[in-house]
């Protein structure tokens, strides 16, 4: 099972600056710390981190779902700690009330202080792992389908808006569109919308109170308007810009 925690970071990624999401999923297998980074960069791009204040406290405040104490990307080389995407830390929310840190070498989130702890790198806990994505406005006008086949062509996908800060990124981005309505990858299909990243379509930024139960059938792709900042429905084959994610 995975639970999506998803915040939004400014990050340095590679090197370059950029504002960037990353969305963290609790892994309920138990593994060791190096087992556990190996599964991440296989099937996410790595265990979690959060590299300053902003981001911990961030993440910290949607790890309510986290079931049990989990492996994050932090271990200790050369007497260095260090996040699993090579920065040097240079602060630490240890867990002082249980007297960490200790003698060992990798960390993990405690589920009750929500407050790091080190461990035996060899001990087997769960673990999380984390994507991280950028957003893209596309400044070239397709219908929604082709706004699909563009994204996933020349990206990885439409963009899914599945939290607040996801939508935060996109409006600070959607400033350039040429067209006051830009295709994201929210669609009406079987019954019911759906983001087709399978994300779960909880946050409501619709401009009317709610999703349209029954929307006509030309009105079943969605689009976020620059005007008024919501989620609108729109016909698919109408020709807009595009919000684009690099993950």
């Amino acid at each position: 099972m995975k639970t999506t925690l998803t915040v939004l970071l400014i990050i340095q990624l590679y090197g370059l600056a950029s504002c960037a999401i990353k969305q963290h999923y609790f892994i309920d297998q138990k593994k060791t710390w190096y087992d556990a980074q190996q599964y991440c960069r296989t099937n996410y791009h790595d265990l979690s981190t959060f590299i300053d204040e902003i981001e911990e406290q961030q993440f910290l405040q949607e790890a309510v779902s986290q079931t049990s104490n989990a492996w994050i990307g932090l271990n200790k080389s050369s007497g260095t700690w260090k996040w699993a995407t090579g920065e040097v830390t240079t602060q630490i929310s240890w867990d002082t009330a249980y007297d960490q840190p200790n003698d060992d070498d990798c960390g993990l989130l405690y589920k009750s202080t929500k407050k790091m702890h080190d461990a035996e790198c060899r001990s087997v806990f769960f673990f999380i792992c984390m994507n991280v994505s950028e957003f893209v406005m596309v400044q070239q006008s397709e219908s929604w389908e082709g706004a699909l086949e563009y994204c996933r062509h020349h990206h990885d996908d439409l963009a899914s808006l599945s939290s607040s800060r996801s939508m935060t990124d996109a409006l600070s981005k959607i400033t350039g569109a040429q067209t006051q309505y830009v295709w994201i990858g929210l669609r009406f299909l079987a019954g019911g919308w759906f983001w087709i990243s399978g994300d779960d379509l909880i946050l409501n930024v619709w401009s009317s109170a709610g999703p349209p139960q029954c929307p006509a059938q030309n009105q079943r792709c969605a689009a976020l308007d620059k005007n008024t900042q919501t989620w609108t429905p729109r016909d698919c084959e109408e020709k807009l810009n595009l919000m684009c994610v690099i993950q």
